[in-house]
């Protein structure tokens, strides 16, 4: 696995990774933790790249059709305030 630290690498090849992370749309993995501190990893193939300098993805975690609940990546990400971390294949 590929692992680039941002702040070390000049912002035209971190473009280049984080177009490449969401074109053409693949599924990536949003991973979590919960308040009690258990891991959750998550497909998602709604996601796209906002910025590369700084290097910013978003995700929508949209709600179930079948219950209108919402995943556990979103209520994880809303109760801990904390990082979510994302891992693709791009």
């Amino acid at each position: 696995m590929l692992t680039i630290d941002p702040k070390s690498e000049k912002t035209a090849l971190v473009h280049k990774y984080i177009l490449g992370a969401v074109a053409p749309r693949p599924i990536a993995f949003a991973s979590t933790i919960d308040k009690a501190g258990n891991l959750n990893l998550s497909p998602f193939s709604f996601f796209n790249a906002f910025s590369a300098n700084p290097p910013i993805l978003i995700f929508s975690p949209s709600r179930r059709v079948r219950d209108n609940t919402v995943k556990h990546t979103l209520n994880n990400v809303l109760e801990t305030k904390g990082s979510s971390y994302w891992n693709s294949n791009g």
